[in-house]
C-alpha cells in the first residue's frame, strides 16, 4: 500500500474510532431518567424531571424570598435542588417555593399530630396511592409498608382484594379508603367504626393523610410524573391501560 494511502485509511480509523468513543461516552454519562430514552418519553416530558414540569432552578427566581423558601424547602426535600430523577410533587410545588414550603410544614405537622400509629399512617397512604393510582408515591412507600405491615397486606392493596382476615383496624382503614374514592361519601357504618377504632383525632388524622396524598396524586397525574426508570412500575392494571391509550 502507498504511503498517502496508508495516511488517509489511518486518519479514517482514527475519526471513526473518536467517533465510536464520543458516542460511547455520551450514552456513559447519561442519567437514568436520560436511560429511560426521550424515544420513549412522550414530546412534553423534560427527561431530566421526568415530568411535564421542569426542574425548578434557584437562580431564575424572581425575589431574595422566593430563593430562602427555595433553600428551606430543598433542605426538607433534598430532591428539589437535585439535577435528574423523578421530580414528584415537592418539586412540582418548587415552581412556587412559599407554597412548596406551605405543603411541607403540612406535612410535617401531619406526622407528629395526627394521632396515628405509625403502621396505620402507611397502611393510610398506601391505600390513597394506590386508589389514586399514585405510581412514584407508591414505589417510595412499599418498602416501609411491607416492613409495617407486611407484604401479604401490601400486595392485597396492590390487588385491590377484599381484605379478609386482617386485624379490624388494618381492614377498616382499607375499607374507608375505598369508600373515600369510590362511593359518595363514606358510610355511616364505616365512619363509626373509625371513631371506634381511632378516636375522633385519629379518623381525621387517616382523612388527612388520605386527602393529602390524593392531592399529590392529582398533581402527578397532571404533570404526567413518570416513574423511575430503574425501577418496575407497581400497578399492572395502569400499565395496560397506558399501553392501551398509546
Amino acid at each position: 500500500m502507498k504511503p498517502m494511502a496508508l495516511i488517509v485509511l489511518s486518519i479514517t480509523v482514527a475519526f471513526a474510532f473518536l467517533g465510536g468513543f464520543g458516542s460511547r461516552g455520551a450514552l456513559a454519562r447519561q442519567s437514568p431518567a436520560e436511560g429511560q430514552s426521550v424515544e420513549k418519553l412522550p414530546p412534553d416530558i423534560h427527561p431530566e424531571s421526568l415530568s411535564r414540569m421542569p426542574r425548578t432552578k434557584r437562580d431564575e427566581l424572581a425575589t431574595d424570598e422566593e430563593k430562602a423558601a427555595f433553600d428551606r424547602v430543598a433542605a426538607m426535600s433534598p430532591t428539589v435542588a437535585a439535577t435528574k430523577g423523578v421530580l414528584g410533587p415537592t418539586g412540582t410545588r418548587a415552581q412556587i417555593p412559599e407554597l412548596a414550603e406551605s405543603y411541607r410544614n403540612m406535612f410535617n405537622m401531619l406526622t407528629k399530630k395526627c394521632g396515628v400509629e405509625q403502621k396505620y399512617f402507611e397502611l393510610a397512604v398506601l391505600v390513597a396511592t394506590r386508589e389514586s393510582n399514585n405510581e412514584v408515591e407508591w414505589n417510595d412507600h412499599e418498602p416501609n409498608g411491607i416492613k409495617l405491615l407486611g407484604p401479604e397486606v401490601v400486595e392485597m392493596i396492590r390487588n385491590k382484594q377484599d381484605p379478609k382476615g386482617l386485624e379490624e383496624k388494618e381492614a377498616l382503614t382499607i375499607q374507608y379508603g375505598r369508600e373515600v374514592f369510590h362511593q359518595p361519601r363514606v358510610s355511616s357504618k364505616t365512619f363509626a367504626d373509625m371513631e371506634r377504632n381511632f378516636g375522633r383525632k385519629g379518623t381525621l388524622g387517616i382523612a388527612l393523610i388520605v386527602g393529602y396524598y390524593t392531592a399529590n396524586a392529582m398533581l402527578m397525574h397532571t404533570y404526567d410524573q413518570h416513574t423511575d426508570p430503574n425501577r418496575k412500575r407497581p400497578f399492572a392494571d395502569v400499565v395496560a391501560m397506558d399501553a392501551k391509550n398509546h
